[in-house]
């Protein structure tokens, strides 16, 4: 039984796939701390916040506030 490893990021993440079924197996992921949030997802909460979720709209304000502060003090 034949297998193929692949990485749609480059080698960050690494799935195992079997010739003959197709099945893909999640072989390793990247660690990552519980605050990231990447590209896609960060996406996907400002287009929720656009549709008009409230608390995504405030958390998003205060970070974009903390942001601009923090990069004052550079």
């Amino acid at each position: 039984m034949a297998k193929i490893y692949e990485s749609p990021d480059g080698g960050e993440t690494i799935f195992e796939r079997d010739t003959l079924t197709g099945k893909r197996i999640l072989i390793e992921k990247p660690k990552r701390p519980e605050w990231h949030i990447d590209d896609h997802e960060f996406s996907e909460i400002v287009h929720t916040a656009n549709e008009g979720n409230k608390t995504l709209q405030n958390l998003l304000s205060k970070l974009k506030l903390v942001y601009e502060l923090s990069r004052e003090r550079e």
